[in-house]
């Protein structure tokens, strides 16, 4: 059982005060069953992850600590997984929605943990590739490589797209972030990891927010399975009962079953829950592992109920599910006007404390930009700290009363090597224009060993920008050359009264986890970048030297002609020379 954190309780209470007039229509059956079902989904959002409703999450958005924080799920599962990837285990991580998949994902990519992914936007191909990668030698069995050096250490599936079908027993811990209404749904998912081949003991590890609509529906669905399995036994099997159909009975009783939720704990200054207790929890979850052996026991772990010692209280599973939210319409009542009364008291208390006014949109977008640029000088003072200072241009000022269609700017076409502009125009500023990805890894061939050779500050710079956070996909940075080169011959062709720069542009994303780790060229970020090395060209008096971008061996075209087209345009509006090179190989 997972606590709620503030947040969550904050956004589960304001749901059923909004919510509060069909719930109180409920009991006179004026409440149809799709209304209920959106009560229910979007509680059910809230106990995964506050983040899953536009506008929760803080602006500007920024990866950190925060998403964790936010859900009391996430908190347990972040200090499981960090036990698990220390010896050696691998993970099957179970989500019924994809939104979910996604904040999981970021999750994942903040704690850098390898994983893969798989859900119904995953192509054939795509899926297959995952599900090898993820299929290779046990880390546990390489004690020497470390931790998830074999394969990936987490493996996210959508319940409903890899719930079937699969041989995953690589892993040997199964965790669901999520229930499906169906248990024998779930059932299935965990025999991914129970297959012919598995050599170790799986653990099974269910996440639910305690006392809200998530533990109503794990308790409906221990009732189902304890059901099936005194009718027809065992009922496993591969295809089962898929049915997403939930009858109107069964949201009732769960609606029914919102008693569970105290209203006052919310106006009660609970706190988070302490990290002692999530860590007891944690640790007595790793520990069932081995106290289960080859039995298939189960236990319920709730850090609220703790005994005077402080040890954890654990639950093993009877033959009969106890609670039962039911039909137990005068309790229910009784709730939501106690609800009722907790939600007047708290709107009394806000007008002691005086009206808040709601926020227009022009105060919302003046309040985002403030903290934009709250978070910007937050950034420039670090930088400062650190002694670092941003060679990334700003936003370019467009002229007003320049003609696209005047002859001040021009476009050429030359041989030779773009890195030596000084042969073209011995007598101008330049600036060497070049195309990067944001990996931060400087490349080896081609423009990246031509660009080192003009300056080792070049590579420097470009590696520097990334470790201060100062690479992102549209950014230009424009690096003034000394002089100090190593082409002797390149030194002998630039006048002292000159001045040459490079500009790296930022246009190509980059992830090591495809199978084409740099995309391809960004068009509308190209643009981007033209517009600023155009702007910078005009402040300086400089011209543009390139390569040609965008042309695949002639095989296609089109990419390249609408580059020239961006070219002639910029090159027009600043009134700027802008050269484009073709470079002759040696034969």
């Amino acid at each position: 059982m997972a606590p709620m954190v503030d947040l969550q309780k904050k956004v589960y209470l304001s749901i059923l005060k909004k919510e509060l007039p069909k719930l109180l229509a409920l009991s006179s059956g004026a409440s149809s069953t799709q209304s209920l079902q959106n009560i229910v989904m979007q509680l059910r959002k809230t106990c995964s992850h506050p983040y899953l409703f536009p506008g929760i999450e803080p602006e500007p958005y920024e990866e950190g600590e925060h998403l964790v924080e936010a859900s009391g799920k996430l908190i347990i599962l972040d200090q499981v997984l960090r036990k698990l990837h220390t010896s050696g285990h691998r993970v099957l991580l179970f989500a019924q929605m994809t939104h979910t998949l996604d904040i999981l994902q970021d999750y994942l990519e903040l704690r850098r943990y390898s994983y893969e992914r798989l859900d119904g936007s995953i192509r054939a191909q795509e899926r297959f590739a995952a599900i090898r990668s993820f299929s290779q030698q046990s880390v546990k069995d390489d004690q020497n490589s470390g931790p998830n050096q074999n394969g990936a250490f987490v493996f996210m599936i959508s319940a409903r797209a890899g719930g079937v079908g699969l041989n995953l027993v690589a892993a040997d811990t199964v965790i669901f972030f999520e229930q499906d209404w169906n248990p024998q749904v779930d059932k299935q998912a965990l025999q991914r990891a129970h297959r012919i081949g598995q050599m170790s003991h799986v653990l099974s590890i269910n996440l639910v927010t305690a006392r809200t609509v998530e533990e109503v529906i794990m308790r409906r669905a221990q009732r189902k399975m304890l059901l099936s399995q005194n009718v027809i036994g065992d009922g496993s099997t591969e295809k089962g009962d898929e049915s997403e159909v939930v009858e109107t009975g069964d949201f009732r009783s769960i609606i029914y079953g919102l008693q569970m939720f105290d209203p006052t704990e919310i106006n009660a200054k609970s706190g988070e829950s302490k990290l002692s207790e999530v860590n007891a929890v944690v640790e007595k979850i790793i520990a069932m592992r081995h106290e289960l052996g080859k039995d298939e026991r189960k236990f319920e772990i709730d850090p609220a109920n703790v005994t005077d010692t402080g040890e954890l209280i654990v639950e093993g599973s009877s033959t009969s599910v106890a609670f039962d939210p039911g039909f137990d319409e005068s309790s229910y009542l009784s709730w939501v006007e106690k609800f009722k009364d907790a939600s007047q008291a708290s709107i009394k208390q806000n007008e002691l404390l005086g009206p808040r006014r709601a926020l227009e949109p022009e105060d919302r977008h003046l309040s985002i930009e403030n903290a934009k640029k709250k978070a910007e000088e937050k950034k420039l003072l670090k930088w400062e700290s650190l002694g670092y200072n941003s060679s990334s241009v700003k936003e370019p000022i467009l002229p007003i009363d320049r003609d696209i269609s005047s002859d001040s700017g021009s476009l050429h076409f030359v041989y030779g090597d773009c890195t030596q502009p000084s042969k073209v125009c011995p007598s101008e500023n330049t600036i060497i224009f070049s195309c990067i990805d944001n990996s931060g890894k400087w490349g080896h061939g081609g423009m990246f060993n031509a660009l080192a050779k003009l300056s080792a500050d070049i590579p420097a710079a470009y590696e520097r920008a990334a470790k201060f956070g100062d690479l992102h996909l549209g950014d230009l940075h424009l690096i003034k050359i000394d002089g100090c080169t190593a082409d002797h011959e390149h030194e002998q062709n630039v006048r002292d009264d000159h001045t040459e720069w490079v500009a790296l542009a930022v246009v190509q994303s980059y992830n090591p986890r495809r199978k084409a780790p740099r995309s391809n060229i960004s068009l509308p970020d190209l643009e981007h970048c033209l517009s600023k090395a155009s702007y910078s060209a005009a402040q300086n008096s400089a011209s543009i030297h390139m390569p040609r971008v965008g042309y695949q061996d002639g095989s296609d075209r089109s990419e390249w002609y609408t580059v020239e087209r961006l070219l002639r345009k910029y090159a027009a509006i600043f009134g700027i020379k802008i050269f484009v090179y073709y470079y002759r190989r040696q034969s």
